[in-house]
């Protein structure tokens, strides 16, 4: 087998191990922290709502500086210390006593984060340049597969286990991922010396190349509006459901979604290596655009189900082909600090999504929501259709 292939195939392993790990407490983390002592419904709400997103909100944050870090002193390093952290992090969890530290704890497991935007950039490094899109797709695979069977599993085990004992399963998944990291994953040597770039350089560098710029406003609008029905998408299906088994209808749309995309994300980036990745953005914009109109008309989850696969099939395109485009686009020496602010930039687009979308749906209604949804794509198509058919002309000197 060829090099690069066991890398990919030993990245896809590592990755969904750290995805599984890091998403299996969300089916029974309302449910820890009733544990906990907070029993008043709303408060338990609350509560969850800050616990889920202080981490990503965290690792948003931090990931420009991280991936500089990481441009510096090496990519795997920064891996096998962020796997390592989030390990221990997970172990401090099941000895946790209440909501204040379990919340400090996810803040420093945000803090703690960085591994993928440095496993993107020690992946393309470790692939032959006309199979970046299919290396990239399929991370973007082993991601999805990972948040998606995650919190089945760690429900399944929450049941058998119970809530505290899933943090060490948790803790023991992220530090298989490490070892495999250190063991299977190879980085060149570098010199230390050899990149003098900081946050600020690598913000410059963004804001000065059109190619990079333009990249990283799309991402921004594109996380903005795919996640901006993700809050009203359960109330929809609930509501087509007339509340028959609406927790296994709920759960079926998400998934069928994320196996789309699973699928399907190594198609887009084989395709795009051959064809270009700004043709399969393009494509996979438009559609995805064209695609969310229907959904707006369904009188049926079954009716729903069909649409929500298609939409999962061109989000596959849609994030390996922009990933590739800054790869592409991007020294290898900044690389990983480039690839930071703009996992930045995803995670405030995923962050302020949902919430502009919930504001928008309870003033105008779940349809109408999504009808918006689809007019926005388009609108991103149409407004970036002319930067992003342009080939990628290279990293700036």
């Amino acid at each position: 087998m060829e090099s690069w292939k066991k890398t990919i195939y030993v990245s896809w392993g590592i990755i969904f191990l750290h995805g599984a790990g890091m998403s299996m407490f969300a089916p029974f983390l309302p449910l820890y922290v009733k544990e906990l002592g907070i029993t008043e419904p709303k408060m338990q709400s609350i509560w969850s709502g800050m616990l889920i997103g202080a981490a990503p909100l965290f690792a948003g944050l931090m990931a420009p500086l991280w991936g500089t870090v990481s441009d510096k002193y090496g990519r795997k390093p920064l891996i096998l210390r962020t796997t390592l952290g989030i390990s221990i992090v997970a172990a401090l969890m099941y000895l946790s006593t209440n909501v204040y530290q379990l919340l400090a704890l996810r803040i420093v497991q945000g803090i703690c984060g960085g591994v993928i935007p440095a496993f993107t950039a020690l992946l393309a490094l470790n692939l032959p340049q006309d199979k970046t899109g299919q290396g990239l797709g399929t991370m973007q695979s082993a991601i999805y597969s990972g948040t998606i069977i995650g919190p089945f599993i760690g429900g399944l085990l929450a049941d058998l286990l119970g809530y505290r004992n899933v943090f060490l399963v948790i803790s023991s998944l992220t530090l298989i991922a490490g070892l495999a990291t250190f063991i299977v994953i190879h980085e060149p040597k570098r010199d230390p010396s050899s990149t003098r770039a900081t946050v600020f350089n690598n913000m410059k560098l963004v804001l000065a190349s059109p190619n990079l710029r333009m990249a990283t406003i799309a991402i921004f609008f594109i996380q903005f509006t795919l996640f901006f029905i993700q809050p009203i998408l359960p109330l929809f299906v609930v509501s087509l459901s007339g509340g028959e088994r609406s927790a296994t209808m709920v759960g079926l749309v998400f998934a069928i979604t994320g196996f789309s995309t699973v699928l399907f994300a190594p198609y887009w980036g084989r395709t795009g290596d051959r064809k270009g990745h700004s043709q399969v953005l393009s494509r996979s914009l438009l559609f995805a655009g064209l695609f969310f109109f229907p959904q707006a008309l369904v009188t049926s989850v079954y009716q729903l189900l069909p649409l929500r696969a298609v939409i999962g099939f061109f989000i596959a395109g849609i994030v390996p082909s922009t990933q590739t485009m800054i790869v592409k686009n991007t020294k290898d020496s900044q690389r990983g600090g480039v690839l930071g602010i703009t996992h930045a930039v995803h995670s405030l687009g995923h962050a302020l999504g949902p919430l502009v979308g919930g504001i928008v749906a309870a003033v105008t209604g779940f349809r109408s929501a999504i009808v918006l949804t689809s007019v926005l794509l388009i609108v991103i198509w149409y407004f970036f259709r002319n930067f992003i058919r342009k080939p990628a002309t290279g990293p700036p000197d």
